[in-house]
Formats: C-alpha cells, sequence, structure tokens
C-alpha cells in the first residue's frame, strides 16, 4: 500500500490558499475611475495653453488653446484647436477600459479626490517618446473650473523623468 506524504499535500493547498488570496487582494486594490467621477467634464469648454519641450532644440514653446470635452458612455472625447496652428486641430477619444483600471493603454496607479472636489489621476504606459523607448507618466487634474494634463517620460536606462508637455485649461 502507498503512503500518502501529508507534508506535500499540506504544503500544496497552502501554496494554492496563499495564491488565491494574493490574486484576490490585488484585484480589489486596482484603482478605478468611474464616468460618474468624470461628469463634472460633460458638455464643458475650456481655454488655456499648451507648453512644451521642442524635439530639435529642447526649448520650451507655449500655445494657447481651446478645448471642448464631452462624455459618451465609456469614453472621454476632447477636441482641441490652436490658436496658431490650425493644422495642429484634433479630436481624441479616450475609452474607459478593464473597469476603469485603464485610460486607453494608460494603466490608471493613483487617483485623489480632494475634500474640494478635485481629482488627481496619475496613468502610466511603456511606450516612445522622441523615437526612444520610455515609461510615460500623466497627470490629469479636474474640478468644474480647471483642467490640466501633464505629460512626464522617463527613457529607459534613465532613473530621471523629465515634462514634455503640460496643458492646463480654465473653463468657459
Amino acid at each position: 500500500m502507498k503512503h500518502f506524504n501529508i507534508k506535500k499535500l499540506n504544503k500544496t493547498v497552502l501554496t494554492v490558499v496563499m495564491l488565491y488570496f494574493s490574486i484576490n487582494a490585488m484585484s480589489q486594490t486596482e484603482i478605478r475611475i468611474t464616468t460618474e467621477e468624470l461628469l463634472v467634464l460633460h458638455n464643458t469648454s475650456w481655454t488655456g495653453e499648451l507648453i512644451y519641450v521642442n524635439y530639435s532644440d529642447g526649448k520650451e514653446v507655449t500655445l494657447q488653446t481651446k478645448m471642448q470635452i464631452e462624455i459618451k458612455n465609456d469614453k472621454i472625447i476632447m477636441h482641441t484647436q490652436y490658436d496658431n496652428e490650425p493644422s495642429a486641430n484634433s479630436k481624441s477619444t479616450i475609452k474607459l477600459k478593464n473597469n476603469g483600471t485603464h485610460f486607453g493603454k494608460e494603466k490608471i496607479v493613483k487617483k485623489d479626490i480632494s475634500k474640494s472636489g478635485t481629482v488627481t489621476l496619475k496613468t502610466k504606459f511603456e511606450g516612445k517618446d522622441d523615437n526612444k523607448p520610455a515609461t510615460i507618466m500623466k497627470t490629469y487634474v479636474y474640478d468644474g473650473n480647471h483642467f490640466s494634463v501633464t505629460k512626464e517620460v522617463r527613457f529607459k536606462g534613465s532613473t530621471e523623468s523629465l515634462v514634455r508637455n503640460r496643458y492646463t485649461y480654465s473653463k468657459l
């Protein structure tokens, strides 16, 4: 008669239980944004500026800009116009994905809602900047009167981040 190895079974059961609780705890701690938390931006118009670092000479450039935002289901639709560069006007759509844990391909890594109602979201994703692999981080800050997006870049192999651009708006 073969003997059953109870110690080995106990280790296996313990490993499975620990794995289950680890996965469950990770899924509960994911940071999410809901469409309700974005509704303050729905059907709004904004005026402001884009400040960016020029790739060719490293100098800072400021452009006057206007933007309109609408929320449709799980999408944030932004129409952006540049006063002095109308050829750069654009429409962009960010879709909430994975139950609100992602803005498109950007994983939400931090969310804070202040007592006054200002929402701060930080996202992170791997991509390219200046045709080089980089970790890209964006910070979205908004309330009923202000909206900003700051893009920071950390190139592969570097520990330093640089602010690539910042949109800052006031509500019209």
